[in-house]
């Protein structure tokens, strides 16, 4: 496989070659996107190439993946949780299998071991305060400019004591109305762990708020007609 992929080529000279690529270039994307597979096929740009070389050869890897390991462990992991949930009932957590669940918790900060109190709420204006103008707090200019338009008191970020863990980021946060009141996307710290252990003194989901998604493709990203959208009944 290392030698197919290499196609005979040095490790630098192939990184020399795939940086020719012209899939940079949108018009360039726009070509193959309109030509659809045929296109693809009969492209000799280098990164295309260099895909196409391992491209089947990994599918079939990635099937047997499928069929030998995870397939099986999906199975002994069914067998495992019934027989638990005879063994304990309900007094056990069921194991993060990514399978549906609703996970119950409330809106609220926490008290890290320093004695440092962090709110359970992020707002518009502590955006632009952590803003630095460098990655990982750089901003782009469409938020930059759109700056005076944004009610610096609307929540950004919710925190709140649900157990989640990675799998969950989209699943939506639901108050006791039954609204929508915005969309989990991350895990405090604490949380790293949260697949194994949950400590309701630390662990943290974070999402991301309706109301600074509504702001944001109406004062941001001018997307007026996916607002509209949202928003219908």
């Amino acid at each position: 496989m290392a030698q197919r992929v290499l196609g005979g080529e040095t490790p630098a000279a192939l990184a020399q070659r795939l940086a020719q690529s012209r899939l940079a270039d949108p018009q360039y994307r726009m070509q193959l996107w309109v030509g659809g597979a045929a296109a693809v096929a009969a492209s000799d740009d280098p990164m295309i190439v260099f895909v196409r070389a391992w491209d089947d050869a990994a599918r079939q890897v990635r099937a047997r993946y499928v069929a030998d390991v995870e397939a099986p462990v999906a199975r002994a992991q069914e067998r495992i949780a019934r027989a638990r949930f005879r063994a304990f009932g309900t007094r056990q957590y069921p194991d993060a299998t990514f399978s549906p669940r609703l996970s119950y918790g409330t809106v609220q900060g926490w008290t890290e071991p320093d004695g440092e109190e962090i709110g359970a709420f992020t707002n518009v204006d502590g955006l632009f305060e952590r803003a630095t103008g460098a990655a990982p707090f750089e901003l782009s200019q469409l938020w930059l400019d759109a700056r005076p338009r944004l009610g610096g008191d609307v929540v950004f970020n919710i925190a709140s004591a649900n157990d989640v863990t990675g799998g969950a980021s989209g699943s939506p946060l639901i108050n006791r109305d039954g609204d929508i009141v915005g969309v989990i996307f991350d895990n405090n710290m604490h949380a790293l762990g949260g697949e194994y252990f949950y400590d309701g003194r630390y662990n943290r989901s974070v999402s991301v708020s309706a109301s600074v998604i509504r702001l944001a493709l109406a004062d941001v990203y001018a997307m007026q007609s996916l607002l509209l959208e949202l928003q219908a009944d």
